[in-house]
């Protein structure tokens, strides 16, 4: 297991750009890294579109790359992770940080980057929808609507809360749609409010997808909803918090190595948070594919294995 005295020297740093503002916290973690021997190369991306090409030019430099963001800053970084061969350091600094919750890094920044000093390195699948990587959870249906009613305000003032805030606005504009669905070569056709397609093991500021998902599984799990009224919404969004969702009788649960969805229209498309298009999509995965520094006694270890 890597030790602190063999983590890499050097490492690349890419912050999302409102972090430093006065965060006291985050420059007490980089401190912290610099203390147990790490060199930081800052990057400096002309914006999101080139965060992938930033890594690349500099890659060469050093073995590890350090995130800190929320998931869509960690969504930036997959494409490049899986380019390069770098190692993820996660410095969880977003709303909802599913990433690091399912891989067991706290929200505590200090404690964050002790993980990426002194932690061990293991492997996590990534999957892609239409060729474009992600680590958590993809949907098709109400929870894609949900962004879109979310404010920056709210995310800051209420936290993962924001999320529930944002579908009841969502339900009240929103309609079932039919869906085409291909899972493993075998075709099904459902009537849906809402379909997802998780990687990870969380989404939404701590909702599972499914109690037993891992990040190296090889697997990706297909949830279909078909709600008859909001207050079921609220009930198995309750449920969801525990993993316990798949018992109700409105949601189809199922793993997969490939699945497919079309639609009758297009729909739009999210994964971790951002926008990935619309509909018709193929979802496949890459086992094992990016590297990624855990706590020694990792939290996470349920989730993902060495």
């Amino acid at each position: 297991m890597p030790t602190l005295a063999e983590s890499p020297r050097r490492a690349l740093l890419l912050l999302n750009p409102n972090a430093r503002n006065g965060n006291q916290d985050v420059e007490s973690a980089l401190q912290r890294l610099r203390e147990a021997g790490l060199t930081l190369i800052d990057l400096d991306p002309d914006g999101p579109e080139d965060v992938a090409s930033c890594i690349r030019r500099h890659a060469h430099d050093a073995d590890l790359l350090i995130a800190g963001g929320g998931d869509g800053t960690m969504n930036t970084v997959a494409e490049a992770l899986m380019d390069t061969g770098l190692t993820l350091g996660l410095l969880p600094l977003g709303t909802a940080n599913d990433l690091a919750r399912t891989l067991g890094i706290p929200d505590d920044l200090g404690a964050a980057a002790a993980i990426i000093a002194d932690g061990r390195t293991v492997h996590i699948d990534v999957s892609e929808i239409n060729g474009r990587p992600f680590f958590n959870v993809a949907h098709v249906g109400i929870a894609a609507e949900i962004p879109r009613h979310t404010s920056q305000a709210e995310k800051r003032f209420f936290g993962p809360l924001s999320y529930l805030l944002a579908a009841i606005r969502t339900w009240r504009s929103h309609r079932s749609f039919n869906a085409r669905v291909r899972i493993d070569g075998r075709d099904q056709r459902l009537r849906c409010t809402q379909l997802s397609v998780g990687n990870g093991r969380h989404f939404g500021g701590g909702m599972l997808i499914d109690a037993d998902a891992r990040l190296d599984s090889g697997r990706l799990v297909l949830s279909s909803w078909k709600l008859r009224s909001f207050w079921r919404l609220v009930l198995i969004g309750l449920a969801m918090r525990r993993g316990q969702h798949r018992y109700f009788s409105e949601v189809l649960q199922v793993t997969a190595e490939t699945i497919e969805i079309d639609t009758d229209v297009p729909l739009r498309l999210t994964a971790d948070g951002e926008e990935f298009g619309h509909t018709p999509a193929a979802f496949r995965l890459h086992p094992g594919r990016v590297a990624v520094r855990v706590a020694q006694d990792d939290a996470g270890a349920a989730h993902v294995d060495g």
